[in-house]
């Protein structure tokens, strides 16, 4: 009997072979932890099989040596290829599936991120790196795929090639239908449910969306922030600030000197803390999901979430703390363009890049070091001696991925005042691409940062009558932690009211640094856990109505509590 390639001969056959071999590695490989490239696996593609066989059965009745069919299998299998690539490399490096419909709309920032942050020498390098390694893939696809068309144009090509497509296709088959037989493990999971799951996501964000949802969500619980006693609260989100610190030996150890020297410290200087954890809306990255989760009080899980709540009236932290007379700020270093949901939130004032007017050295990608955002809203807004009380909302930039360059922690917090002389430190270029390994100790380096600010603002600046609330937006990306952790992050309290810390021990945190070992629940739940506790049962006042130039509430509506001087 001919062999799969006729008369062609064994070069024929070992080229038929390469050709197959290469197309199967193309749509089973896996990605190679922890970086963004990728690994042979020993595993067979079930589409593959799939296109053998139509591509045998058409060659039986028409000619397959077509230019156009030609063309369309190189982009079919392009695509699937690209397809492959995101199904395997997102999850493993994020920790979470890519949702293509809500994910492909934050091309173009993360394209103007890096215009803005890359030599353009180096961005004109990757781009033609990227444009060379695509046009190889296309011109590898182009050569197997002719070689299989070349063999089924013979008859004992298609015998061949036909009698290997069903073969393969009853195993996968035999392997669905019973769970005795392992033939399907040999299988790689088809690219084709990736497509149809994006399909899925694509219309229950659009035509199949429910548009009520948000309506049957219980309202934000009214406080009258007695307990508070007119006292500042402070929301600091320490980016990519995970559970892993606590539960993972990798952070946890390296970390441990960190957390109690600066309890023992705080401590010293009169700061009682509590922690507890709570169950993050996202992973590893999309961090307003979390950050508007804790100030709706509803999960906000995915994109469309989110713009349902922009286009609600549903009151948020910020309304309930400016009805008891609170001046609500939003501190937002990363922010280089318009934010309109601003205008939602209604932030009296809003330090963005522009205002937060930082002339030192950039670090990276996040330009501005958080000692300096934090301090400089603290001398604004803080100092001042007849001001309202302070509602401060401070998404950290520093702890983002790749971690890396940080700017050095500064004693002195007054040698970040632009009105002094800049600051004498040499502008830390990008770092080359990390792996995993250096990314993991960056990233502890970063966590080290951000305890380091904190530390020096209670100790140094914060008002004595401060509530300071920090707590994480999501775990770090899956290259640094791994795919499979919770999605938990620690929540910390600081006050130096003892009262005050044991309402939230009462609630469920733990005193001290150390979060307990099971989360409260959703981060949705902190903010009207963060009211309940707060309210000390009085009759809720109404805020003074905004100041004629529109700069937020007028005179502050301060209350006593005697619990809080004891």
């Amino acid at each position: 009997m001919a062999g799969p390639t006729g008369d062609g001969g064994v070069l024929a056959l070992l080229e038929l072979l390469l050709a197959l071999f290469l197309l199967n590695s193309a749509l089973t490989f896996q990605n190679r932890w922890p970086t963004v490239g990728v690994r042979w696996v020993p595993d067979l593609s079930v589409e593959l099989a799939a296109l053998l066989l139509v591509l045998a059965l058409a060659a039986a009745r028409w000619s397959v040596k077509g230019r156009a069919l030609r063309y369309a299998l190189i982009g079919i299998c392009f695509a699937f290829v690209l397809g492959r690539y995101v199904d395997v490399t997102v999850p493993a490096l994020m920790g979470r599936s890519i949702n293509l419909y809500w994910d492909g709309q934050h091309v173009p920032r993360v394209a103007a991120m890096f215009a803005d942050s890359v030599p353009g020498w180096q961005l004109a390098l990757g781009v033609l790196a990227l444009l060379a390694l695509l046009a190889l893939l296309a011109a590898l696809l182009r050569w197997a795929l002719d070689a299989i068309l070349a063999a089924l144009a013979r008859p004992a090509g298609r015998r061949w090639l036909g009698a290997l497509s069903l073969a393969l296709l009853a195993l996968y088959g035999a392997g669905r239908l019973s769970p005795r037989l392992p033939t399907e493990h040999r299988f790689a999971l088809p690219v084709a449910g990736m497509f149809a799951e994006q399909f899925r996501l694509m219309l229950a964000a659009t035509v199949l969306r429910d548009q009520n949802w948000l309506t049957a969500r219980p309202p934000l619980p009214e406080s009258d922030l007695a307990r508070l006693g007119g006292g500042d609260l402070f929301v600091l989100f320490f980016e990519s600030y995970g559970a892993l610190v606590f539960d993972d030996p990798r952070f946890a150890a390296p970390l441990a000197g960190e957390f109690a020297a600066l309890e023992r410290s705080l401590a010293v200087a009169g700061w009682r803390s509590a922690s507890a954890r709570v169950e993050s809306s996202t992973f590893g990255g999309v961090s307003w999901l979390a950050h508007s989760s804790l100030l709706s009080g509803v999960r906000i899980a995915d994109q469309g979430d989110y713009q349902g709540l922009l286009a609600s009236d549903r009151a948020t932290l910020v309304a309930r703390f400016a009805a008891a007379g609170y001046r609500a700020v939003a501190v937002m270093p990363g922010l280089k363009y318009p934010w309109p949901e601003g205008d939602f939130y209604r932030f009296d004032r809003l330090y963005n890049t522009e205002r937060l007017d930082y002339r030192g050295p950039t670090y990276g990608w996040m330009a501005i070091p958080d000692q300096y955002s934090l301090y400089r809203v603290h001398r604004i807004e803080a100092t001042p001696a007849d001001r309202p009380p302070l509602f401060v909302f401070f998404p950290t930039i520093n702890s983002h991925a790749p971690f890396a360059p940080l700017p050095p922690y500064r004693p002195d917090w007054t040698r970040f005042d632009t009105a002094a002389a800049p600051v004498a430190i040499k502008t830390v270029e990008l770092e080359r691409r990390l792996d995993g390994a250096a990314l993991a100790a960056a990233y502890v380096q970063s966590v080290r940062y951000n305890l380091a600010v904190l530390g020096g603002y209670l100790r140094q600046h914060a008002p004595p009558n401060a509530l300071l609330l920090v707590l994480g937006d999501h775990q770090p990306p899956a290259v640094v932690g791994g795919r499979d952790i919770s999605w938990q992050v620690p929540v910390h309290l600081f006050s130096r009211h003892p009262r005050l810390v044991d309402a939230f021990v009462a609630a469920g945190f733990k005193p001290g640094m150390t979060p307990g070992a099971t989360a409260l629940g959703g981060i949705e739940s902190l903010g009207p856990s963060l009211l309940r506790a707060l309210d000390g049962g009085r009759p809720i006042r109404s805020a003074s109505p905004p100041t004629a130039d529109g700069s937020g509430a007028g005179k502050p509506i301060r209350t006593s509590n005697p619990e809080l001087q004891r």
